[in-house]
This record gives C-alpha cells, structure tokens and sequence, in this order.
C-alpha cells in the first residue's frame, strides 16, 4: 500500500512534469514565434531602427537604416551612431541623454542629419531615443527609430519658397492681404499694407479708423459696395483715395471675397489692397500731358517710324491751316516750302536718327501757300528695346519774331521818325564813297541841314505838330536829291546829305540852293494853318577841304553855324579854324569847369513808376546846371561839350556819388527801398576807371549795389562790343543793374543785346508820343516788350504823357514807366514830398 502510493506521486510527479515541459516547449515556441514575426516587422519597417550600445556603437540595425546610411551589415560594426547620425542640436541632444540614462526620462525626441557614405546631401531624420533597462533598473542599450523627414523638409521648403514669392509678388505689385474675421469683427493685415499705409504702431488693426482715413468723397461708395460683397457674395472690386498715417494721400484698389464656414454663414472677408498711387499719378501726368499739348502754343506733330502723321494739336492746325483729319497718314513732306536742298534734309535726318534729336530754323509752308519761318525741336522715340517708333515734332511760327526783328533791325540802322539812315548807318555810308572817292579821284561834299525856327514849332505846336513837320521836311529833302546821294538824320533837328559827281564847288552850292528849297515847303495843320521852316546847310569839300570822314562831319557841322550866321535859309562853305560854334563850344567848357569847381551843377530826380501797382520803384537821376547868369542850362548844350571835352569825367564821378549819397539819405529816412538810376554817357563809359569809380561811389554813401541801375546808350554798346561786354561783365559782378536807353533808337543790333549781361530796356519817347494814334509806334513798343521778357529783361517806358498811353502800355505787359504823367523832374526836396505822400497813402 505505501508502495502503491509511492508510485502514485511518481507518476503524478512525472505526469505534471511532462505537461509543464510540453507547456514550456509551447511557450518557447510560441515566443520564438513572436519574436520572429516582431524580428520581420522591424526588419522590413520604413523607419531606420537601431539597436545602440551606449558606447555609440551600433549593435544592430534594419534594412531601412542600412539604405539609409547606404552601408551594408558587415559595416555595420565600425559605425559609430553619433557620427553618422550626428544631432542637430547636440547640447541639447547631450543633456536629453543625461536624462535618459539616470532614469529620469524613458525616451526623447530630436531631429538628427543622415550622413550617407557616398557623398549624396545628408537626409534630415526624425530621431526616437528610448531606453532599454537592465535587470537591475540600469539602462543595457538603446533604441532609435529614425523617420526619413525628406518629403516633410521638400514640402516645408517649397512651401516656404511659394510663400517667398507670393511676398515678392505682393511686394513687387505694391499690395497687400487682408482678412477680415466677420465672428470676431478683427481685421488683420500683411505688413505690406502697413508700409502703403505708413503705418509704424504696433497694432494697425486697433488704429485704423477706415471711416476717417477714406476720402470723404469716396466713404459711401465704399462701404455700399462692401455691404452689398457682403450681402450677395460678388467680389468686392472698388478704387479710393485714403489719407494714410504718414499724411499722404494715396489712391489704393481694393479686391475681396466673402468665404463662408462649413454651416454656411460667411464667417470672415478676404482680399487684396493694392497702391494705385503710381499709376495714378502716372495717368494724371499723362493726362497733364495730352492737356498742356492741346493748349500749347507750340504746334506739335506726332508720326510714327514711317514718318506718317498720326496726331496734330491745335497749335499745328492753326499755325499749318489744315485739320487734323486732313494730316492724319500723310508724310509731313506736304509742308516743305522749296526753299531747302535735298543736301539741307539729309543733314538733318542723319542727325537725327544719331543723335535723337534735331533743333533749327526751318522754312515750310502753310495749306494756302505762304512760306513762313518755323523754330523747330524734332525727337526720335524708341521703346524699351531700342526700336525706333515715333517722331515728334514741335514748332512755333516765327512770322511775327521774323517781322519784329527786321524791324528793329531796320531801327538799328535807320530813324524810326524819318525813316533816313541815322548818324551810324550815315556815317558808314559816307566812309564808303569817301573810299571810292579816294580811287577814283570824285569829288563829293557832306552838306549839313540844321532846321530854322524848328524849336519854335515844338513850343507853339507841341512835339506831334514837331515830329510831322520833320518828317515833311525829311520827305521833301529825300526828294529833292539826285541819283546816288546819299541822306540821314544825324540829330534832333539836323540832316546831312552826301552829294557826289561834283566837278567844283559851284556844283555843292547849287546842291545846298535845293536842298534849302525843299526844307520850305509848307506844311499844312489839320485846321489848315500852314508851317513853314526853313533850313541852314553847312557844307564841307572832299577833298579840298578835309579827307577824313570825321572831319568831313565835323566841318559840315562847323559851317552851319557860318550860314546860320548870315541868317536863315542861307548856305556856308567850311572854312578852317571856323568860327561862332567853336567859340561857343569854348565859352561852355570854361563856364562847365567854373561850374563844377563853384558847385553850380544839380540833380533832379524823375519817378520810375510801376505800371501795375502805380507805385514809385525808381527814380533817374538828371544833371542839370544852375548858372548864376543864365539859369538853368538846357543838358543839350552842356554834355556834348563835357563830353568832347573830357570834362565828362569828373561830372559823372560827381553825378554817381551824389546821386548814390541822395539815395541812402532817403533810405535812411525810411521812405522806402528804390531803384536810383544814373545816365552814363558813351564817353564815360569808355573810360577804364568807370567800375573803380561806382566801386567808390558806392563805399563812400553806403548805398547797396543792388539798388544802383546805370543807364548805358545803345551806341556806347556798338562802338567797342568786346570792351563793352567785359566792361558790363565787371559792373554787373559788383551786384548793380544795367539798363539800356532809348533802346531802338541807336546803332546796336539784337546780337549785341543778347550778348550783353543786361536787366533794363527802356524804350525810347519817340515810341511813346504818338501811342494810340500810331499803328507803327504801338507795333515797335508792342515788339520791344515782348523781346525784352524774351530775352529775361524788364521794360521801362520813357516819356509817357497821357493815360492812353499808360493803358496801352499795361495791356502789353510793360513793367514801368517814367513821363510828365507822373511828374517831371524835380529838385531832391519836392522829389522826397513824391515819397512822403506814397508812403502815407
């Protein structure tokens, strides 16, 4: 029994001994099953996974992370794992590790560089580090399990490149994007519309008040067409003016969608906002453009590289007499006037087409046949490539510059009064046939003609009855001439003649018989009175008497004092060391160097006045002379011998200091700041100390430069041009005004004025004393002013004596004047009252 027993816990021993085998062999199998199948899943996974000492080798690894490193397994074991796969942070990655191994963490994250053994661009890795323990809570090894990042870092970057260019986009088109998020009612905006709004804050959203900045002009518009994107969901789609925090007004487009959430209800608005302000001013200059070439002056054509017309502004229809319609296609050949060569037309377009453009004088002709005179400015347009696409041309008719001047060149050489050569054109004349005379052997006479009782007429009758009567008398003389004489005015009351072919004396004297004739003939007044006067003519013999021209002059003007004194009408013949004139001219001289020593001489001062605000801006200095004896002596008889004699000198220092210290006294006074204006006669204008002489004047009296004008004829300009112009060159650097009197009356031509460094034309009283009644005159005046603002110069009028004459004057733009309508010259103390009054009213 106990035996039985005994084999009974064998057995049940053995038994349970067995299943727990079979239950082992079971689960070992099934163990080694799993962990094949878990070895496999691993094995074929997608992600790199490694199995790493702590030492950094690497135990183990699948076949991703060997393709990964592009090694094989037999390479396996000389790779170290911080080498290959190095962190991208590595203080961070050193501390995580830190971590891991004192159990303070299971596992960290980090992204880590793949580098490849055959060279190829590391790949970016996504890296799980995780712990594995020991028995005893330490840590064996690890394992990492990497994730190819490659696709994530292309899409990451090609985003953050198509994010790149929609800013440049954004950037480069001047816009900006905005969203508006209806639930929250927040507006958010890109910074390129902070910087078109020029905004610097902080929060463009809290500071953007859209109902102040937006153009009051453009609010209800706006907004209605934001309601109604808003209310039918149609693209927002405005323009407007804002006026943004920097101040500006900027033009900006704005352009949005309404978007919807997923139940259907529009939940935020989003768009665009683009500065339109370049375009904008773009088009308004475009459209200032084609307005200021409708309304030009000057005719402007447009042809395209063919050289056909394709647009004519008003100014070229008027100046051309066709329509636009009718120009429109054709060659602008149809205006060529004949009066250029082909040699002329090929200069100009090769020019041209060199150098894009062509500047000159052209001759063309109008639809009804006349050629008139063009200023012509051509250029050749060529678009962004260098193609040449357009011509154009601008012009402006020069008919009326033409005409005005040839006028006042016609002026220049000849009397406007008479229409006779003056002194200058006379002269020239006369050295011409006394050089003929010299080769031929001819003998000719210069006979003078001065007026008798012509003074006479101008105070009984006034200067208009004076100057018709001169002219009369010019008119009779001229016709009284023979073939090839030659006659000019060389003075107020003085004609001169040059009669040629003469065989003797008796011949001159027959001339001077005739030529006293004619100068009395009567002249009748409207009202039917008659005038009569007579002439006196002095006569000098080439060449029994003199050969030079000079002397010719100065003895014809000697020998009339002879026949004036054998009386009226009568003729003398020169005769040497002559006579009464010469010893008058002797008694003035002594009386003028008496004078200026005695302190006999004076000035008087005529108001320069403002046509436009009738205001005393100036005021000329006259010379006069207060003889103890005779009064006050005429300027005409005193400066011709001051000035031959030299004497000229010290009255004009004298006149410029005075006249500068006179001045600076009213300035003083507070009468106000004035032009003071002073006469400089061609002899003292030849003078070379004349810029040290006003330098003088003007430190002495303190009186500023700028305020001093010197008035220089035009025939001290004509005579030596050169010195002339470095002599005005001096003057001007001093700060002072230049002007030139009587302009129109003299010898200069419109060359020598532009020349000059001039401020001032006055316009000489010849001008002036027949305005209105004179076409000719108000035609001169009217051309003097309008080359004088041409030319950057001011006009002053002299003489003017009647308020039509100041109107006509104002009408054409003069800017002063000076005449007996504002008052004549006075003394210094009747001249301040002018002032004192101004200043009061």
């Amino acid at each position: 029994m106990q035996l039985w027993k005994g084999w009974l816990y064998v057995s049940l021993t053995a038994g349970l001994a067995g299943w727990l085998v079979w239950r082992l062999r079971r689960a070992e199998q099934a163990r080694g099953a799993s962990e094949h199948e878990l070895t496999t899943i691993v094995q074929h996974a997608s992600a790199g996974i490694a199995r790493v000492a702590l030492d950094g080798r690497i135990l183990w690894a699948n076949a991703r992370l060997l393709e990964m490193l592009g090694i094989d397994e037999k390479a396996l074991g000389a790779i170290d794992f911080g080498t290959v796969l190095p962190p991208q942070e590595p203080a961070w990655a050193a501390h995580q590790m830190g971590r891991l191994m004192v159990g303070e963490i299971d596992h960290f994250v980090g992204e880590r560089q793949c580098l490849r053994s055959n060279g190829r661009d590391p790949l970016p890795t996504l890296c799980t580090v995780t712990s594995v323990p020991e028995g005893e809570g330490g840590c064996a090894h690890l394992v990492c399990v990497l994730q190819d990042l490659s696709e994530i870092v292309r899409a990451r970057t090609a985003l953050e490149r198509s994010e790149a260019r929609l800013q440049l986009a954004l950037d480069s088109s001047a816009s900006g994007v905005w969203d508006w998020d209806l639930a929250e009612q927040r507006l958010s905006c890109s910074p390129g519309i902070e910087r078109m709004l020029g905004y610097t804050g902080d929060d463009l959203a809290r500071d953007l008040r859209l109902t102040e900045c937006i153009a009051p002009a453009d609010r209800r518009r706006v907004f209605s067409a934001i309601r109604h994107a808003l209310d039918t969901g149609e693209p927002l789609i405005e323009s407007f003016s804002v006026r943004c925090f920097d101040g500006q007004l900027r033009w900006f487009e704005a352009r949005g969608q309404r978007y919807a959430a997923a139940h259907g209800a529009p939940d935020r608005f989003t768009g665009l906002l683009t500065d339109l302000s370049g375009a904008y001013h773009a088009d308004e200059r475009q459209r200032l453009a084609a307005a200021v070439v409708d309304n030009a002056a000057q005719g402007v054509i447009v042809t395209d590289a063919q050289g056909s017309i394709r647009s004519a502004n008003a100014a070229a229809q008027r100046i051309l007499g066709y329509r636009e319609a009718e120009m429109l296609g054709l060659n602008p050949r149809i205006f060529q006037s004949g009066r250029h060569n082909r040699a002329f037309y090929e200069a100009l377009w090769e020019q041209l087409l060199r150098t894009g453009q062509w500047q000159g004088e052209l001759w063309n002709k109008r639809k009804n046949g006349e050629v008139f005179p063009e200023q012509v400015a051509m250029s050749a347009v060529r678009d962004a490539s260098g193609s040449l696409t357009h011509f154009i041309c601008m012009f402006t008719d020069q008919s009326e510059r033409k005409a005005s001047e040839q006028r006042i060149e016609y002026l220049a050489g000849h009397d406007a009064l008479t229409g006779l050569a003056n002194r200058d054109t006379f002269s020239q004349r006369l050295e011409a046939v006394r050089a003929q005379a010299l080769a031929s052997g001819e003998q000719f006479a210069v006979l003078q003609l001065n007026l008798d009782r012509f003074k006479e007429v101008n105070d009984s009758y006034g200067y208009t009855v004076g100057d018709a009567v001169l002219r009369h008398v010019a008119s009779q003389v001229q016709r009284a001439l023979r073939p090839g004489d030659v006659i000019g005015r060389l003075a107020g009351d003085e004609l001169a003649v040059v009669a040629r072919h003469l065989r003797h004396a008796d011949g001159a004297a027959a001339v001077a018989r005739h030529l006293i004739e004619a100068a009395g003939t009567p002249w009748h007044l409207p009202e039917g009175i008659e005038v009569v006067v007579g002439a006196s003519v002095g006569i000098c013999m080439f060449p029994a008497h003199v050969e030079s021209t000079e002397a010719l002059l100065q003895g014809a003007h000697a020998a009339v004092y002879g026949a004036k004194a054998l009386g009226r009408g009568a003729w003398c013949f020169y005769e040497e060391g002559m006579t009464q004139g010469a010893r008058e001219r002797l008694a003035v001289e002594a009386g003028l160097r008496r004078a200026l020593a005695n302190g006999e001489l004076r000035l008087y001062y005529q108001p320069q006045v403002s046509v436009a605000s009738g205001r005393i801006v100036g005021a000329e200095a006259l010379l006069r002379w207060q003889d103890p004896q005779e009064g006050l002596v005429s300027p005409a008889r005193f400066i011709p011998v001051a000035e031959s004699s030299g004497l000229i000198a010290p009255i004009g220092q004298w006149v410029l200091l005075e006249a500068c210290l006179q001045a600076q006294r009213w300035r003083s006074a507070g009468l106000g700041s004035m032009t003071m204006a002073v006469n400089v006669s061609p002899r003292q204008f030849a003078l070379s100390d004349l810029v040290a002489v006003v330098g003088d004047a003007l430190a002495q009296s303190g009186f500023p430069a700028t305020s001093l004008e010197l008035e220089i004829t035009e025939s001290a300009l004509a005579e030596r041009p050169e010195q002339a112009l470095a002599l005005l060159t001096k003057l001007g650097d001093l700060g002072l005004r230049l002007s030139v009197d009587d302009f129109g009356t003299g010898y200069s031509s419109l060359a020598h004025i532009k020349r000059f460094p001039i401020d001032v034309l006055k316009i000489d009283q010849s001008f002036i004393r027949e305005i209105p009644e004179s076409g000719e005159d108000m035609a001169i005046s009217s051309a003097i002013i309008a080359m004088g603002h041409s030319l950057g110069l001011a006009v002053l009028a002299e003489g003017v004596e009647t308020p039509a004459q100041l109107d006509f004057l104002r009408q054409r733009g003069c800017d002063s004047y000076q005449g007996y309508l504002r008052s004549r010259p006075v003394p210094p103390d009747a001249f301040e009252v002018l002032l004192r009054d101004q200043l009061a009213g």
